[in-house]
């Protein structure tokens, strides 16, 4: 026999053992590598339940704003008001002060109007 034919062939051999852990091997791989970085993996979980903390943030924040624009609303009905919020806001928004007071104008805040 010639030396040649007797490693091609023993190197034939071992490929065709090596096939069937290598094929196993490589869908194992596959499906670690997609449950880490695919679309449903592990670091997606993570964004989402970053996206998620943040989003429930937002949520309070804003129940926290509209509960404190409710108790102002509430403070302006007849039946309840609050005569230093309405005093505020007449002098806010209609711009009314008391003759005793001095009033010093803002250029600034009179253009950004």
């Amino acid at each position: 026999m010639h030396p040649m034919n007797f490693k091609s062939r023993n190197l034939q051999r071992l490929s065709q053992k090596a096939a069937a852990p290598f094929m196993a091997l490589s869908v194992v791989g596959y499906f670690i590598y997609h449950s880490i970085q695919g679309d449903r993996g592990i670091l997606a979980w993570v964004q989402l339940q970053d996206h998620l903390a943040q989003s429930l943030s937002q949520l309070s924040a804003v129940i926290k704003e509209r509960q404190d624009l409710e108790e102002r609303v509430q403070a302006l009905r007849p039946e309840s008001i609050n005569r230093d919020l309405l005093d505020q806001q007449v002098r806010l928004n209609l711009g009314y002060s008391h003759p005793d007071e001095i009033v010093i104008l803002r250029i600034d805040k009179a253009i950004q109007k």
